[in-house]
């Protein structure tokens, strides 16, 4: 619903200027929801069978870590369009923009953030913890274009 909100804010602009940064955002979305999906069948898989427990959680833990990736992308696509649209502000593009930064490089990293875990991990948890911050701004942008619902008037009977 985010995803779809964002390029049907960002499109129209878009259109005019030639550019689709939404669209390049919305396939991150995408992309990210695929992983995250892996990453959810792999836990079930795991819930069902131990006996394949380290491999699953290696795999587990890789997909996680690449779906940064994913979510990365999106926050580029998202922040640019949002930007060059004037949707939003400079510091939440900029928040998006760092926030991409780091979820890329954790994801750039992720051997060895699955092999050492905190210290490069925390790349990931900030960016993670930005791309909150950025998300329900991006939200509340988006809520307050939406029109005003119009008061129902019932019809006259007859």
């Amino acid at each position: 619903m985010f995803g779809a909100g964002a390029v049907g804010a960002l499109r129209p602009s878009e259109r005019d200027r030639g550019e689709a940064w939404s669209l390049v955002g919305f396939a991150g979305l995408l992309l990210q929801n695929a992983a995250f999906a892996g990453v959810v069948a792999l836990r079930l898989a795991l819930a069902h069978d131990s006996t394949a427990a380290p491999a699953l959680w290696a795999l587990h833990d890789a997909l996680f870590t690449l779906n940064g990736t994913f979510l990365a992308l999106a926050l580029l696509g998202l922040s640019v369009g949002g930007l060059r649209a004037g949707l939003i502000h400079p510091w939440h593009g900029g928040l998006g923009l760092l926030a991409a930064a780091l979820l890329l490089a954790s994801a750039t990293l992720a051997p060895l953030v699955i092999e050492h875990g905190a210290p490069l991990g925390l790349l990931g948890l900030t960016g993670w913890l930005l791309w909150v911050v950025w998300i329900v701004g991006y939200g509340i942008v988006l809520m307050r274009l939406a029109p005003a619902p119009r008061p129902h008037v019932p019809e006259p009977a007859g």
